[in-house]
C-alpha cells in the first residue's frame, strides 16, 4: 500500500475524465463495449469510482474514474476487460481516449 508517493495518493485520488466519440451510427455498440467495462472495473483494488456518462446531442461519452493511486490505474490498463475494450472499440470510435488528468483542489 505504500509507495515513494503514497503520501499525496493517500490523501488526493487520482481522477481521470476519459472522453470517447462514437461514430455516427455506432452509438449503441460503443454503448455496449463501453458498459462492459463498469462492472469488473470496479471490482479492481484501488478503483474507488468508475462511472459512464453520456451526451447523446454529439455522441460521446464519459468516464469518470477516480483511482487510489497511480499504480493501480497501470494495473487497469493491464487487466482482461480493458485489453478487450482496446480491440472492441476499433471501428465504432471517431474520436478516442482522450484523457484528462484531475487533481482536486483542497482547501
Amino acid at each position: 500500500m505504500s509507495s515513494g508517493s503514497a503520501d499525496s495518493s493517500c490523501h488526493n485520488p487520482l481522477c481521470l475524465i476519459v472522453k470517447v466519440k462514437a461514430i455516427a451510427g455506432k452509438e449503441a455498440q460503443l454503448k455496449k463495449v463501453l458498459t462492459a467495462m463498469l462492472e469488473p472495473t470496479r471490482k479492481e483494488p484501488g478503483c474507488i469510482t468508475y462511472q459512464l456518462y453520456s451526451n447523446e446531442a454529439d455522441n460521446t461519452f464519459f468516464f469518470y474514474e477516480l483511482w487510489e493511486t497511480a499504480d493501480h490505474l497501470d494495473a487497469h490498463t493491464k487487466t482482461e476487460h480493458y485489453l478487450q475494450l482496446v480491440k472492441d472499440r476499433v471501428g465504432l470510435v471517431d474520436e478516442g481516449g482522450e484523457l484528462t488528468r484531475l487533481s482536486e483542489i483542497l482547501v
